[in-house]
Formats: structure tokens, C-alpha cells, sequence
């Protein structure tokens, strides 16, 4: 059911966007992120405190101030090294969208890691290919150094092979019809091609990533996907979300008094708070939690 729901989803942002100007996409795209995209990870805390069965007050204060501390030291790194916070976020990334695409597909698997890790990084690098020269036009001025001559066809083509071949030699462990993958990588190329960097990032990011995660994260929390846990998830959720959200203002709002450096600042601020997240849903879709 999920499934064809990211399908009929992906076409119509396609349709929407073929025909809307490049302001209403990105207004609609940024929409879709700072709401749907912030609220999948804004139930980390609550999240991690169930599955250790937390309840007192002091641990929860505990383990917010080491999520905080993380995220800092992460942005610190990010800010201060952007190339290689950019390859490490790149990786851990791409390790997170294939793990939350295939986790439930390959829970026999003994090399479940390099599945998750080689379609997080076909994903990214279908979605740079397809928008190189914009890439290039954002990242060289973060790294102050050349991008263009990364040769990113041959990255996509390569991390397809291997993905392939994975797939082959791990057959009588997977849960899915190769096939309706391949139709599906195929729909995710078709929504790239067509749309602008921002809205092929937001469509893919919430539709297929930030949806299935919610869904998954309700029922690990309350066991059921319902109106009723809907309501719970996203009421435990708000407070973290109104923090994240208003973080991110600020950093707009105070765009022309960081100057130059306020791409660099809110580019190290948003793998800042995505970094912390990323590690916490492994643990929490590692194949010993029953979800």
C-alpha cells in the first residue's frame, strides 16, 4: 500500500511541477521539508527513551544534553573541515536511505551494510547527476575548491553495477522483487530528470524517506499505525519540531549579518541536527528491535 502511494505521490509532483514556475516548486518544496521533513526526526528523544524504557526525568535531561552535545561537535566539524563533513555526511546519508528503503527487505542478510550503503549512494548520486551544474554552483563556493572534474556519470553507473551485483549474490536473502525496485529506481530518475535540485531533494526526501520512516516510528512506539497514534506521534513530536523550525529561521533572519559565511553556517547547522538522527534510527531499525 505504501508503495504505490509513493508512486501515485512521485507522478503528481512531477505533473505539478512541469507545470508551476521554479518559485511556486521551491516555495512548495520548502514547505514540504520544514514541515513532513523536520517532523520525521522530531521524535528522536521520545524515540530513544522507549526503546532504553526510560521514564525518569534526569536520564531524559541526560541524554538530551548528549544529543545536543553531538550535534554541536558535529557542527564544529562540518563548519571548520566542509569537504570531508560533506564525504562523511554523504556516506552516513546514504547509508540512512537505503537502510530505512531495504531494512524490513533484508533482515537474513549478513551484509545488510553494503546493501543499504550502495543504494543510499546510487540514490544521491542519480540526484547530483542529474543536476550537476547546480550542484557544482552551490558546493564549489562551501569547499573553495574545483568539483566540476568528479566524474559523477561513472560514480552512478558504477554504484548500479555494484548494487546489481549485490543483489545477485545476496538473492536467496532479499524480500523484494528485483524488478519492482528497478521500476522504482527508475520512477525516482524520471522525478529528478523533471524537476529542479531543491524539489527533487524535497519529494524524495519526504516521500520516499521521511513517510515510510514516520510510519515505521509509530509503530515502534505505539505498536499500530491509527488515527489515534498519528495524533500521539505528532504531539510528541511538536515541541522538537517548533526548536529544529526556529533554529532555522534564525539563520535566515540573520543571513546578511553572517555574510559570506552563511551558506557554510546553515549548511553545517542542518547535517548538524540530521547527524545525531541518522545514528539513532539505525539503532532503533537494527534487526534485534521488533518493529
Amino acid at each position: 500500500m505504501l508503495s504505490k502511494v509513493k508512486i501515485i505521490l512521485t507522478v503528481f509532483i512531477i505533473w505539478i511541477s512541469l507545470y508551476s514556475d521554479s518559485t511556486t516548486e521551491t516555495t512548495i518544496a520548502s514547505i514540504l521539508i520544514l514541515s513532513l521533513g523536520l517532523v520525521h526526526g522530531a521524535c528522536d528523544i521520545t524515540l530513544i527513551t522507549t526503546k532504553l524504557n526510560i521514564s525518569s526525568v534526569k536520564i531524559k535531561g541526560l541524554i538530551i544534553s548528549s544529543y545536543v552535545l553531538i550535534a554541536i561537535i558535529s557542527f564544529l566539524f562540518v563548519y571548520n573541515q566542509p569537504l570531508i563533513g560533506f564525504v562523511m555526511f554523504l556516506l552516513i546519508s546514504s547509508y540512512h536511505f537505503g537502510e530505512q528503503h531495504l531494512h524490513s527487505k533484508l533482515e537474513s542478510s549478513k551484509i545488510r551494510f553494503l546493501h543499504f550503503l550502495l543504494y543510499g549512494m546510487v540514490i544521491f548520486m542519480l540526484m547530483i547527476e542529474t543536476h550537476r551544474e547546480t550542484v557544482i554552483d552551490i558546493l564549489t563556493p562551501l569547499f573553495n575548491s574545483q568539483i566540476d572534474i568528479i566524474p559523477t556519470q561513472f560514480i552512478v553507473y558504477l554504484f548500479m553495477g555494484l548494487t546489481l551485483l549485490l543483489w545477485g549474490i545476496d538473492y536467496s536473502n532479499i524480500k523484494f522483487s528485483v524488478l519492482k525496485e528497478l521500476f522504482y529506481l527508475f520512477a525516482i530518475f524520471i522525478l529528478f530528470s523533471n524537476t529542479n535540485l531543491i524539489v527533487s531533494f524535497a519529494a524524495y526526501f519526504i516521500v520516499w524517506h521521511s513517510i515510510p520512516s514516520i510510519n515505521d516510528q509509530i509503530e515502534f512506539l505505539y505498536k499500530e499505525i491509527s488515527k489515534k497514534t498519528v495524533l500521539l506521534y505528532l504531539k510528541n513530536s511538536g515541541s522538537y519540531w517548533a526548536i529544529s523550525l526556529s533554529g532555522l529561521i534564525f539563520l535566515f533572519s540573520y543571513g546578511e549579518i553572517m555574510g559570506e559565511n552563511f551558506y557554510l553556517i546553515l549548511y553545517s547547522f542542518v547535517l548538524s541536527i540530521t547527524i545525531p538522527h541518522i545514528f539513532l534510527i539505525h539503532n532503533i531499525l537494527s534487526k534485534d528491535i521488533d518493529i
